[in-house]
């Protein structure tokens, strides 16, 4: 079975406690290396998540934006003299 990708929160509680860890300071040098290089990991996956919720939010709004266009484009005039002519 495969593996379910982290979520947004998720990952980002992971960066959270790795930041933690390392500004508390007390840690070996190569333990404090590690969890930077976690970190950024966390941030490149973070950014990748981030990137890809802002080009499907782009994809609604445009999509929205033509259906919109859409309706006005078939919508009668209004005659705001109540004429039928």
């Amino acid at each position: 079975m495969a593996k379910a990708e982290k979520t947004f929160e998720e990952l980002y509680a992971e960066l959270e406690e790795k930041a933690r860890r390392l500004e508390q300071g007390n840690l070996p040098l190569e333990e404090s290396l590690k969890l930077y290089e976690e970190g950024a990991a966390l941030v490149d996956r973070l950014r990748v998540v981030l990137e890809g919720a802002e080009l499907r939010v782009k994809t609604l709004q445009s999509r929205f934006a033509d259906e919109r266009a859409e309706l006005r484009d078939v919508a009668a005039p209004y005659d705001a003299d109540g004429d039928d002519d």
